[in-house]
């Protein structure tokens, strides 16, 4: 029994400083992605530099190999390219959350998911309602994405008025939340279908099966033929980011060997190590290691990368990447709106605004407290009612997979850009507000009260 609790809290204290990790990584990148839109801002605005930034956009890079030829421009490169490791990244946390994480079980699940799921129903609705029979309803799922990057960073920035516990809520929300996304891409921002190029896919897919049937744990292996799986995916029709969704979950969880089968190593290769370590009066002149220290030494390094879960390997290699190199350049790439000709207030722009600024807060309050109100499931104790609410300002915060869609469902139209400026403005004064939110209505010394 007291094992089994000794263990239990392990693997709370393993998650708990994954989350930790996630967060400072997260909120850290929001500021970047601020920088790196303001910047596209700008550049796209200024005379003389827009030209250089469009231009820049439109740079053509690829290879060429015999008759084969596969050349795109930067925007496309960061679009379909960047955005499948970004998706791979979010596939790889999601099947983490799934197995061993917040969304492991019924019970812990429920309330984010419910939550998130409010967060894409109420805005879509209100979208829909107000860009009725405008010409813009395929931009319907604009307003339901969360950018986490940011929603994370304005929690940071407020310190101690913010409990940890609501940080959780929002992460695992999020995690919820990107599901939604990937499949309302998947099945409603994906072009004509090639099944030449799909049958393909499905058999690089069955592939990559077989490789984690029979025990590969090689990363090297799974992003080579992912690479392959991404353009047959690519030109099947479907969107390129959804071969990172599906290599994420076929990534092995599981490591080579486990926690004592990488004590048993170490022990042996530490006594190899110490029995063949020079005398005393010997250490003053030998400078190297002998042939058998080195070889225990990579006995361990070798036990080290075996032990390992290649999923987290992974996502904490793509973690940073994500973070700190392709968000900030989708945002660089994708936020420069020319903005000479006005904001247009049409039915595009109210209902994205509405939909974020109202819809996603609203839809997250309800859903949450329509469970709680019918005991379903409970919100956590040491949360009120109004930081919940808080939480759902928070996640109107919609910078990166609504600009996404907007590329998608407006892809080569102005259209487009009016849905990027109207995200990016809804953006902006949801930061404002929600800081200003909890600044009045969240006390200081909440954080006493809120971790345990």
């Amino acid at each position: 029994m007291q094992t089994n609790q000794v263990a239990s809290k392990d693997s709370t204290r393993k998650v708990t400083n994954f989350i930790s990790e996630f967060v400072h990584k997260e909120s850290f990148s929001g500021l970047l992605l601020f920088i790196a839109a303001t910047l596209a801002m700008v550049a796209a605005n200024l005379p003389g530099i827009s030209d250089w930034y469009y231009h820049f956009l439109h740079t053509e890079i690829g290879i060429t190999l015999g008759d084969f030829s596969f050349i795109k421009d930067i925007h496309f490169w960061v679009n379909d390219g960047f955005m499948a490791l970004f998706f791979l990244m979010i596939g790889l946390e999601v099947k983490r959350e799934i197995l061993v994480g917040e969304l492991s079980t019924f019970k812990k699940a429920l309330l984010p998911i419910f939550a998130s799921i409010g967060g894409m129903v109420v805005p879509i609705a209100i979208f829909l309602y107000v860009s009725w029979g405008s010409g813009f309803e395929k931009g319907f799922a604009i307003p339901m994405g969360t950018d986490t990057a940011f929603a994370l960073g304005v929690l940071m920035l407020l310190g101690s008025r913010i409990p940890i516990k609501l940080k959780i809520f929002l992460v695992t929300l999020a995690v919820a939340d990107d599901v939604g996304a990937i499949l309302v891409i998947a099945i409603f921002y994906s072009g004509s279908l090639s099944y030449t190029y799909l049958s393909l896919a499905v058999a690089v897919v069955l592939i990559l099966i077989i490789f984690n049937r029979l025990g590969v744990k090689s990363l090297t292996a799974y992003l080579l033929v992912g690479g392959l799986l991404w353009y047959f995916v690519l030109k099947s029709g479907i969107h390129a980011t959804m071969a990172g969704v599906i290599l994420a979950f076929i990534i092995p969880i599981h490591s080579k060997i486990n926690g004592l089968g990488f004590l048993e190593h170490l022990r042996l290769a530490v006594n190899v190590f110490y029995s063949n370590a020079p005398k005393q009066e010997e250490n003053q002149e030998s400078v190297l290691l002998n042939t058998k220290q080195n070889n225990a030494l990579e006995i361990i390094a070798k036990a080290y990368d075996e032990v390992q879960s290649p999923l987290v390997r992974l996502e904490h290699y793509l973690h940073p990447l994500s973070g700190f190199f392709i968000m900030p350049v989708f945002a660089f790439v994708n936020a420069g709106v020319q903005v000479h000709g006005g904001i247009v207030f049409n039915e595009l722009f109210w209902g994205i605004a509405a939909g974020l600024f109202i819809g996603k807060p609203l839809g997250i309050f309800l859903f949450t407290y329509f469970l709680d109100f019918f005991g379903i499931s409970r919100k956590p104790s040491n949360l009120t009612w109004s930081q919940i609410f808080g939480c759902g300002l928070v996640a109107s915060i919609g910078f990166t997979m609504s600009i996404l869609i907007s590329n998608l469902a407006f892809a080569g139209t102005d259209t487009a850009d009016q849905a990027t400026l109207s995200v990016l403005l809804t953006s902006l004064v949801a930061t404002i507000v929600s800081m200003l939110y909890f600044f009045f209505f969240t006390p200081k010394n909440s954080i006493s009260t809120s971790q345990n």
